[in-house]
């Protein structure tokens, strides 16, 4: 006779009265009696006829002991095929880590702006041309500012184009936007970027605070408002992503701006999405008192649900890992050099290769990151959130392994508590069914 289990990732709880059922493998999520309840609870599966166990058994609710790792293998195997593909590339250039602005908070003006020279994009194209099993790849262009350099973002995408053998799947830009006019525009739509990233710093009256010129400190956030505007109604089909930058003394910001660029007026390729500041306190070990914690996410998505954001809190699975551990995803920089994380950019110490002489190297860092930061671990393989899971950014979890860091890394919804937040939250909260969710 087969053995019965209750799933690693079936959720069981009671309020106010009621019973509930979620499984994070399945994304089931029902009320259920509370005979089922209690028979669920105390694994006395034999109390069940054969249909019953039939549906419980589509819906992972219960498995077979034998299958109990199966979803946990699945998502390993699914993450190491992809990790290790060798006919996709990630690339992220940073044509220049100058850039127009002079936030007192960034690290470019601490270090000496290079920007990318000709000899290094013809030793980029013979990079490009040296990976023989690519045959797609995934560009992004990032900085400082890369706009400074919109004519060699141009050179760069033609030569690809003309010079290689890859064909460019997915084209982004990470930009402040201020520089864009006609010619940029037109260069965007020449060069089929399809997504930009722009980044304010709440409201105009704060944004323009922290985010002004470097040569006047003028402010900004009103030619980079204009910008947007332009771009959304010359660009269409590309989309067009503003991020908020928030942390506890500016969160309204994010309220006001995501009700303003969702009203009637809006249009359909803008999105807004809040960033939350990451900034560390004095120890260096651990997020300032001014930071949202993971821990601390439900609590304010719920909040901005009560205020008119269109909130979707209920879990989705999530795909596990970034280019950390990607074998072919890189981040090339203006002197050629190779990083695995954006976070490293003008680091010294983390840079892992360079196209110019066609070599990694600093296997220590390159190592850590992509064996020892992994997004599944056995260790989780058992947490019933495990499916919904991203697994935790692996830059951070550097930085506790190795820097003695003491940062948060597992889901919010690890919380017992938080968990029946945001699932009570999916079917008694904000239901409007708009194309523009904000997700958690």
């Amino acid at each position: 006779m087969r053995q019965h289990i209750l799933s690693p990732y079936t959720f069981l709880f009671e309020n106010d009265g009621d019973h509930y059922v979620f499984n994070s493998e399945s994304l089931f999520f029902s009320k259920i009696g509370e005979d089922l309840f209690v028979t669920l609870s105390n694994r006395d599966f034999q109390a069940l006829d054969m249909d019953a166990i039939k549906t419980l058994k589509d819906k992972r609710i219960i498995i077979e002991e034998k299958d109990r790792y199966t979803c946990y293998n699945h998502l390993l195997t699914r993450h190491l095929t992809s990790a290790y593909s060798d006919d996709t590339m990630v690339l992220i250039i940073a044509p220049t880590t100058g850039c127009n602005f002079e936030c007192p908070y960034c690290f470019e003006p601490k270090k000496n702006p290079k920007s990318i020279t000709p000899e290094v994009v013809d030793k980029l194209i013979q990079y490009i041309n040296k990976q023989d099993n690519i045959k797609h790849i995934s560009l992004t262009w990032y900085g400082g500012e890369p706009l400074l350099m919109q004519d060699t973002i141009k050179t760069i995408y033609d030569r690809i184009c003309n010079e290689t053998d890859k064909d460019i799947t997915n084209q982004e830009i990470v930009s402040n936007t201020y520089l864009v006019t006609d010619k940029t525009i037109d260069i965007m739509r020449h060069c089929k970027i399809n997504k930009i990233q722009v980044s304010v710093d709440g409201i105009e009256e704060n944004h323009d605070k922290t985010r002004y010129l470097k040569s006047t400190h003028a402010p900004t956030f009103k030619v980079i408002e204009r910008n947007i505007e332009r771009m959304a109604k010359a660009l269409p089909d590309m989309h067009i992503s503003i991020r908020v930058n928030i942390n506890k003394s500016n969160w309204q910001d994010f309220i006001t701006l995501y009700l303003k660029y969702h009203g009637e007026e809006w249009h359909r390729n803008i999105g807004l999405y809040p960033g939350i500041i990451r900034e560390d306190g004095a120890d260096g070990r651990r997020l300032c008192h001014s930071c949202y914690r993971t821990s601390d996410m439900v609590e304010l998505y719920l909040k901005f649900g009560e205020m008119g954001v269109n909130v979707n809190m209920f879990p989705a699975n999530r795909f596990k890992g970034c280019m950390l551990q990607r074998a072919n995803a890189f981040i090339v920089g203006p002197e050629g050099e190779l990083y695995k994380c954006w976070n490293d950019v003008s680091n010294p110490d983390r840079v892992i290769g360079s196209i110019m002489d066609n070599d990694l190297h600093n296997y220590d860092v390159l190592m850590r990151y992509m064996q020892e930061c992994r997004p599944i671990r056995e260790e989780c393989r058992d947490c019933y959130i495990y499916p919904i899971c991203d697994g935790g950014c692996g830059y951070i979890q550097y930085r506790n392994k190795f820097e003695k860091g003491e940062f948060e890394i597992c889901s919010p919804l690890k919380n017992r508590d938080m968990l029946i937040k945001a699932l009570l939250y999916s079917i008694r909260g904000n239901r409007n069914k708009e194309r523009k969710n904000l997700n958690l």
